[in-house]
């Protein structure tokens, strides 16, 4: 299953290429909703083509959503500003992948993979939400302005 998630991932990246980072975000956002809401009906009926299909949607909409944010962050930077750049965002991605894993770890005592499902059936929504509603293109305006 990771390669049917990892491996369109890889390939939805030069798709969000062709649009600015703001509407691939939103793109990427709202087709990786889609994905989650087609995985979630899968567990939930046990059916694995849907979950294969869903899990390929949801992968190659990652690739557009993560690669038009990089677009957008690394606009207007100095090769030299990259790798710091670079550095927060692997910190926050592997940061907001860790936390709901650990706690969606604890929770398996408790519910059930549906629910859980369902819990990050949530979290896609919210992100998505905030996306759809904040993403923004890099300010291209290469003059300074003066105060005054």
């Amino acid at each position: 299953m990771l390669a049917a998630y990892m491996a369109p991932s890889a390939a939805g990246a030069p798709l969000g290429g062709r649009f600015t980072p703001a509407t691939a975000q939103r793109i990427g956002m709202i087709a990786f909703l889609a994905g989650m809401i087609g995985m979630i009906t899968a567990i939930t009926t046990g059916a694995l083509p849907l979950f294969i299909a869903a899990t390929i949607v949801a992968g190659a909409a990652q690739g557009i959503a993560i690669s038009a944010a990089t677009r957008g962050l690394l606009h207007g930077s100095a090769l030299a500003e990259r790798a710091p750049i670079f550095s927060v965002i692997y910190l926050i991605c592997y940061s907001a992948a860790a936390f709901p894993s650990l706690i969606s770890g604890q929770l398996s005592n408790i519910f059930s993979l549906p629910q859980i499902a369902l819990g990050y059936g949530a979290l896609a929504v919210i992100a998505t939400l905030f996306t759809v509603l904040a993403a923004r293109n890099p300010d291209t305006d290469t003059t300074i302005q003066a105060d005054g």
